[in-house]
């Protein structure tokens, strides 16, 4: 086995794990982004998915996590189109995260100061 062969390898586990710890399918990424924007919280997205999909491997927390805009797809668990439109979506759940992050710590100074 060359060496292009074992990183590939080594690649595609890792792929592989990362998308069995993510708990989600690409399109329930999706779905949690979507519903991220809308201003939902992640329970009720959570119980919206498992009344939808009995099925579903995801739990609060992957949900939780998800919502925060660091979860990643791999392309090739979607068409071209779908992971564009993903891309887009977790740069703007990220960018969303990152601003209530701030305006959270900016609370919990105010009230140190008060």
């Amino acid at each position: 086995m060359n060496h292009d062969k074992i990183i590939e390898a080594k690649k595609k586990r890792r792929e592989e794990k990362k998308k069995n710890r993510r708990g989600a399918t690409a399109e329930e990424v999706i779905y949690i982004f979507e519903k991220i924007l809308e201003g939902w919280k992640t329970i009720k997205i959570y119980n919206t998915i498992i009344q939808n999909n009995k099925d579903s491997e995801v739990s609060k927390k992957n949900v939780e996590n998800i919502s925060t805009g660091n979860s990643k797809v791999y392309e090739k668990e979607l068409d071209i189109e779908r992971f564009q439109y993903y891309t887009e979506l977790r740069k703007k759940v990220y960018e969303l995260h990152q601003k209530n992050k701030i305006i959270h710590l900016n609370n919990i100074n105010d009230m140190n100061y008060s």
